[in-house]
């Protein structure tokens, strides 16, 4: 008597069924812990338009006091710091393991970094350079690390274009010191524009889930 054909158990997901699951698991699961980049991205491209663009009104045509341009740059700087924390703490709360540690160490190289600028640009003063030097010398270098720093996110997280921004930025920091002071401000605040694009960009993308 033939041995009749060995039949899957009702509701077993065959391989290819299985490897699709696991995809489309994994790709949920990416999107989930990929942070809203209206809430990471946008905060800092608005930051640096709009403190940037006060300080360049005052040190440029004058038309804004300089009371009012370090109000408004402490504003600015602060509250996109504070959207892009709770954003991440939201993002990332109860995740743990070897990617946490990747981002908590990512996320102290740019204090780490900033320090170590603001202590060897700080030490030009004594030196005698002067101030419109010192602005160049801060805004280059201040976008410098900006760039580097955001094309090494693009690294730890593909796909997020970080790396195009930091091109971005590294182009700017470039324009910053050839367009001469203080110029150089307006470049700093038109460098916003490419966080804002890449929020905008990336959230479209989000939509469509890619």
């Amino acid at each position: 008597m033939a041995a009749s054909p060995m039949h899957e158990p009702e509701g077993t997901l065959t391989p290819a069924e299985s490897l699709s699951l696991m995809e489309e698991q994994g790709r949920r699961t990416r999107a989930d812990l990929r942070p809203d980049p209206l809430g990471i991205f946008l905060p800092w491209g608005l930051a640096y338009l709009v403190a940037f663009g006060a300080v360049w009104l005052t040190v440029g045509p004058g038309v804004l006091p300089p009371l009012v341009t370090t109000v408004v740059v402490a504003l600015a700087f602060v509250a996109a710091l504070t959207t892009v924390v709770l954003t991440t703490r939201r993002t990332f709360r109860g995740v743990a393991g070897p990617s946490q540690r990747v981002r908590a160490l990512y996320g102290w190289s740019w204090p780490l970094g900033f320090a170590v600028l603001g202590v060897a640009n700080s030490q030009l003063v004594g030196y005698g350079v002067p101030g419109p030097v010192i602005s160049l010398i801060w805004s280059g270098s201040a976008l410098t690390v900006v760039g580097l720093l955001t094309i090494a996110g693009g690294l730890l997280w593909p796909g997020s274009g970080q790396y195009a921004l930091g091109v971005w930025i590294l182009v700017s920091a470039a324009a910053s010191v050839v367009v001469g002071h203080p110029a150089n401000f307006l470049v700093l605040a038109l460098a916003g524009g490419g966080f804002i694009v890449l929020a905008v960009v990336s959230r479209l993308r989000m939509r469509r889930g890619a």
